[in-house]
């Protein structure tokens, strides 16, 4: 994979044991930021009333100096905000397969580069059942790994920021929210619960019957790409 020379760290103003002096609050301040989440799950979870987030980019400098953009072009496909994404990772890369089972799938937030060689997408993943961390709550329970209530395409929002070299995108994702009232049967890649990375919290809801989906997987080659931003 390619090395990202950019981190996300989470600020959260209500941890307990920090004192923090009044210079280091305003400068935090300057440079956090905040994000309100695209994802409203059904259920509700035990500590945060909301996926919004407060973040900051490190280094901080680095990441405002460069340009924003509302999309890029790669390998002749656009990309926007707001686009799902398949990431390529160590595993995928290694097989050299041509379905995207094993990729990532991501959310794009933002978009900047410095130039057509530094183009990064500030992005949210969304998890397979089987790729939550250990240690993540289900209400009460720890989670773990896939049930028998998860269908075969269903993803798991998050608030996971990170941020990503697009050259590691292989092909968009058509990734839909399932709302449970609804007889619709999905086709694509969907999700319906959330997970809250500050607290490893699943979004608490109803397990309904489940009729499960089998939805086909794209199919894509990996070819030479260039890369253009607008």
């Amino acid at each position: 994979m390619t090395e990202c020379p950019f981190t996300i760290t989470f600020i959260d103003p209500n941890r307990k044991g920090h004192q923090r002096t009044k210079d280091d609050s305003e400068c935090a301040a300057r440079r956090s930021r905040w994000q309100r989440s695209p994802f409203e799950p059904w259920g509700n979870f035990n500590t945060y009333d909301t996926m919004d987030l407060s973040y900051q980019v490190n280094p901080p400098e680095s990441w405002t100096e460069m340009t924003r953009y509302g999309r890029f072009d790669l390998g002749g496909e656009k990309y926007s905000l707001g686009n799902f994404v398949y990431v390529a990772n160590d595993r995928s890369i290694a097989q050299q397969k041509v379905t995207d089972r094993d990729d990532w799938v991501a959310y794009i937030l933002e978009i900047r580069a410095s130039d057509a060689d530094h183009v990064y997408a500030r992005i949210y993943w969304m998890y397979r059942p089987n790729e939550l961390p250990p240690g993540t709550y289900d209400g009460t329970r720890i989670a773990r790994g896939r049930q028998s209530y998860h269908g075969t395409d269903e993803l798991i929002a998050s608030n996971h920021m990170d941020i990503i070299d697009v050259f590691t995108i292989t092909s968009k994702a058509t990734v839909e929210q399932w709302d449970e009232g609804s007889e619709e049967i999905k086709r694509n890649l969907y999700w319906r619960q959330a997970y809250d990375v500050r607290t490893r919290e699943l979004s608490v809801q109803t397990r309904p019957s489940l009729r499960t989906t089998c939805g086909a997987t794209p199919r894509r080659t990996r070819t030479g790409r260039s890369l253009d931003v607008a």
